[in-house]
C-alpha cells in the first residue's frame, strides 16, 4: 500500500486540471485544511479525508518523491533542495505553508513553483567547496 500512494498522488495530479490552473494560494489553503487534522504516526500522515486535504497530499507526495531525484549519484537533487533523509510529509507541508504566510507575492505563482520555492528555502543544499 505504501508503494502505492506515490502512484496515485502522480494519477491524481495527471487527472487533475493543468498545473498552472492551481495557484499556489489554493495549495497553501489545501495544506492549512490538512494540518488542522494532521496526525503524524511515524512516517505515516493521518489526516480528515476531504477534497482539499487529499488535494495537498497528493501534491505534495508527488513533490516530496521528486525532490529525492538527482541526475546524477553525488549530484544536487533536481529541485535544488536537499531534504533530510529523515524527513516526513507532514515538515513538508508544514515548510509550504509557512513560506506562503512569509512570502505573499508567491502565493500568486504556480503551486508547484511556490512549492519549489518553499523547499528550497527550508532545505537549501550546502554549496561544495
Amino acid at each position: 500500500m505504501r508503494h502505492l500512494l506515490p502512484a496515485l498522488a502522480v494519477a491524481m495530479l495527471l487527472a487533475a486540471p493543468p498545473a498552472s490552473a492551481v495557484e499556489g494560494g489554493q495549495l497553501v489553503a489545501q495544506c492549512k485544511s490538512l494540518l488542522r487534522s494532521a496526525k503524524a504516526r511515524g512516517k505515516a500522515l493521518e489526516f480528515r479525508q476531504e477534497p482539499d486535504t487529499v488535494g495537498c497530499f497528493a501534491f505534495m507526495s508527488a513533490v516530496q518523491d521528486l525532490a529525492a531525484v538527482a541526475d546524477r549519484e553525488g549530484e544536487p537533487p533536481l529541485l535544488g533542495a536537499c531534504l533530510p533523509p529523515e524527513g516526513t510529509l507532514l515538515q513538508l507541508i508544514q515548510a509550504v505553508v509557512a513560506y506562503g504566510g512569509t512570502h505573499p507575492a508567491a502565493l500568486r505563482e504556480s503551486a508547484g513553483v511556490l512549492a519549489l520555492l518553499a523547499l528550497r528555502d527550508a532545505y537549501p543544499c550546502s554549496k561544495k567547496s
